[in-house]
Formats: structure tokens, sequence, C-alpha cells
């Protein structure tokens, strides 16, 4: 019988998707650790990227072009770097700044350099390897993670200065160029900037989600207490809530508050987390809410919702400030919210046709080399019985036969390298679907990649969006696939 199975579970068993028949795969909810829903009592939203989902092409290109503005204008950066455009296929998450050497790095699981940049210039083998002598501590200032979507714009830039600088002949302080442009977007953001842009106009950047007062709707009706915890201020929170919750056009979602028991903004994630900040929260007088506040803790949320630990949900689409601070702090079960997942299950699917073939080749590889080691192994031993032959009529014919499998050892070397650059070729263009520059998300060549890896170490389960749990029922037991060791496939 046909099974729905992804490409990549046919060929990477052990890191098989979950088997969700029903569920279309872009609407699914991916699963790293057994959860069972009725074992949760509260579900808490971050909101940007979250329940807000911007639309990535102008809200990037807002972000790039008021940063690179003000880095002309406040940081004294030549005029000329106006002409710089953003070119949103060049960066993804998961990647790492070398802020000391201006360059970006791809990583496996292990923390092993597969690819990298400097500036928008590959670097050369030799400049990779050098990454791989020693144990990097990406814990160091040295390094920065790209972690959100938001940090995708800033990279870009601070990669393109750098080429703009050392093509006028320039060298660049690395690490003072990314201070620059990190603090410099940074502002850009704390003092409205790009908020108020984002304010003036929020159908230009943010998507609609026709499902999401929906699975407020069904949460509620599980008899979950629900919780909004973001960053923002309360006066963007409301602003794009309200844009959320309009079901027709025209209308204004003012009603949204009301779908949430606790309303936390201004929370400063990650320290909010921290069991040991003892900062106070602040009653949000511009809402009429019984429980809305600005800051406090997650001692003082969990009192609220009257859940604490693992009795408590919580959906965000940050690694560090949302999934692992909120795992590793609070003890709380963690869903991440990936949403270019959607756009990599298309692409798997796409290409399937090819994995198919690779993964045909790649067996008819294995057979060859098995009949050429077979060869090999046959003609030892006739080799080993000539060096005691006395008989030159049987040594003559056991060298005319060692001879003979000499050729056809050599006939499947050579067939099992154009197989082998066959091969290489398919995947290289498996790989360039998803990326032209980085490849797929999740992986990297057979390995998962570090965000991948990530993912799977800090988020009990994750999904594209929120509304995809409109296709679960809430007796739903999320179950984790075998995760196999290679002796138990």
């Amino acid at each position: 019988m046909q099974t729905d199975r992804g490409p990549f579970e046919k060929l990477f068993p052990a890191a098989s998707f979950s088997e969700e028949r029903r569920v279309p795969r872009r609407q699914r909810v991916f699963v790293n650790r057994n959860l069972r829903l009725p074992s949760i009592g509260a579900i808490g939203f971050d909101l940007d990227h979250t329940l807000a989902h911007y639309d990535p092409a102008p809200v990037e290109d807002l972000a790039f072009r008021t940063t690179r503005q003000r880095l002309i204008r406040k940081r004294g950066y030549p005029a000329e770097i106006e002409s710089i455009r953003y070119d949103p296929s060049f960066v993804i998450r998961g990647l790492v700044i070398d802020r000391s050497r201006g360059n970006i790095l791809k990583m496996d699981y292990h923390n092993y350099v597969t690819r990298g940049f400097h500036g928008r210039k590959e670097l050369s083998r030799e400049k990779l390897a050098s990454y791989r002598r020693r144990r990097l501590s990406l814990s160091s200032k040295r390094f920065a993670s790209v972690d959100t979507l938001f940090h995708l714009p800033e990279v870009y830039l601070y990669l393109s200065i750098i080429d703009f600088l050392e093509e006028r002949g320039e060298r660049p302080d690395y690490a003072k160029v990314y201070q620059d442009v990190r603090e410099t977007i940074d502002q850009a953001h704390a003092d409205g900037s790009i908020k108020s842009v984002i304010r003036e106009n929020p159908s230009a950047y943010i998507q609609s989600d026709v499902k999401l007062v929906p699975i407020l709707e069904r949460f509620r009706s599980w008899g979950k207490k629900l919780f909004l915890l973001t960053n923002s201020e309360f006066y963007y929170t409301d602003i794009l809530m309200r844009h959320l919750f309009r079901r027709r056009r025209g209308e204004d979602g003012e009603e949204w508050s009301g779908f949430f028991d606790v309303i936390v903004t201004d929370a400063r994630k990650p320290r909010f987390f921290d069991s040991g900040h003892a900062a106070q929260p602040k009653p949000n007088t511009k809402i009429a809410h019984p429980c809305a506040v600005k800051g406090g803790n997650v001692r003082f949320l969990e009192t609220e919702t009257g859940f604490r630990g693992d009795q408590i949900l919580y959906f965000g689409d940050h690694t560090y400030g949302d999934i692992l601070r909120a795992k590793k702090s609070a003890g709380w079960r963690t869903a991440m919210i990936v949403l270019e997942l959607e756009r990599e299950l298309d692409v798997a699917q796409r290409i399937e046709p090819k994995l198919r073939i690779y993964s045909g080749l790649s067996d008819e590889r294995e057979r060859i080399e098995s009949e050429r080691a077979s060869l090999e192994r046959e003609k030892a031993r006739l080799e080993l019985l000539n060096r005691s032959e006395r008989i030159a009529r049987t040594r003559a014919r056991r060298e005319a036969k060692i001879r003979l499998l000499a050729e056809e050892m050599q006939s499947r070397s050579r067939k099992v390298e154009e197989m082998t650059r066959e091969i290489g070729k398919i995947w290289r263009e498996c790989e360039r679907s998803y990326n032209r520059t980085w490849g797929p998300l999740f992986r990297e060549g057979k390995e998962t990649s570090r965000f991948g890896h990530q993912v799977k170490d800090f988020a009990c389960i994750y999904t594209s969006r929120v509304s995809n749990f409109l296709n679960y029922v809430g007796e739903h037991y999320f179950r984790s696939p075998i995760d196999l060791m290679p002796h138990e496939m």
C-alpha cells in the first residue's frame, strides 16, 4: 500500500515526519517530544511572526531601507550605500555571523562549518577549513546567530556594506560595522520609525489569517486559559491585533482582548523567563481588561493563569528568546512557529521525482560497489593461490582470470565514478531548489542543519501557523516518531 511519506523520510528513515495522513503536510504539527493536549491548562502566544505573520518582502525591505538611511545620516556611512538593494533570498535563519571576520556561515548539527561567505563572496575551501581546526565557541561575542526573520535584512545589509567598503580599497572593522548595523536597526524599532510606517497601513505589511480567530475560539472551547506574551509595546500590539481580528473588511477588531485571560506587553523576553527576575508588572491603563500589564515575570504569569511548568504550552518563533528560554528556564512545553516550513514542504514535494532518481542511482551504485568488492576478493584469492603454485599452466590460467577480474573491477570503478558525478549533480540541484545559496533550512547535506537541530532540541512541537491546530481535536496526543540509531534500522 502506498503511504503519504515525504521524500526525505524515504531517504532518512530516522528523521521521518509525523504520519498524520489525513492532514495536508503544509498544515501538520510535527512532533519532537510527546505532548498530550489534555495535560495543558494554559496556552500562550508571542505576537510578531507567531500570531502576526508579516509579508516578508515589504516589511524586510522597509527595515533594510530605514537602517541604510540611518547609517548614512547618523553613523557617517558613505551616501553611496544608498545604491545597495535588498536581496531577500540571500540570508536564511539558522546561519551564524563571524563578526571578527565579516563572514556568514552555515553549520550542521555538529557545528561543522559547511558553507560560508565573506560579505557576499563565497569562502574558499581553505578558509572554510580554518573553522574546522578547533571547536568553535558559538556563545562567545565573536559570533551572532541569525535566530529570527527580523534578523534577515540587517544581516544582508551588513554583508553588503563589507563588500562595498572593500571594493573601495578600505579595510573595515568588521565587528564595528556589525555593531553599527545592529544598534541602528534596534533604534529604528525602539523609536517607532519602522512601526509607524506599518501602523499607517497594516494591510500592506501583515498577512491575514482567517483561521486565527477560529483557533483561539477552539482553544477556549477546550477549556484552556489563553495569554499573550510579547515584547512589543501595547500601542503596536493593539494595532496588529485589531487588524488580525477584523472578520470583514472595514471592521475594527477591537474585541480581541477578550480572547485572552492575561495580556503582557513590554515583556522583555528572554529575561522574563528567569525565575530570579523580580520585575513587577505595571497595570496597563490603556485597555479595559482584568489582567493586562506591562512587564513582570514568569512567576506572576503562572500565578495569574493558575498553571505552571509543563502545564503551559507557549507558541513562539524566536529560537532563543521564546523557545529555548521558555523550556529551559520556566519548564514550559514549547511550540515553535516556522513559517518557512510551508515553502520547505512545497519544495520537498516538487523535487520528489528527482529524489526518487537520486535514491535509485544510490542503490544501483551500492550494488555495483558490492560487485566490485566481490571481484576484488576473488582476485586477491587467486593471487594468493598463485604465490605457491608450481604448475606453470595452472598459474597462467589463474593470471588470465586475474587480468579479467582487474578489467571488470576497472569497468565498475568507472561506472561508480560516473554515477557519483550524476548523483552529486542531482543532489546539488535539489538543494538549490530550496535556496540557491544555502540549500534547505533544516538540513545540511545528509545531516540536520544547526537550525534543524535547534528546532528538534528546543521545541516540543513545531508547525508553520498557530491555526494549523484546527486540524486536531482537544484530546489529541501528539506522538513523536521513533528515533532510530543506525544499528536499529
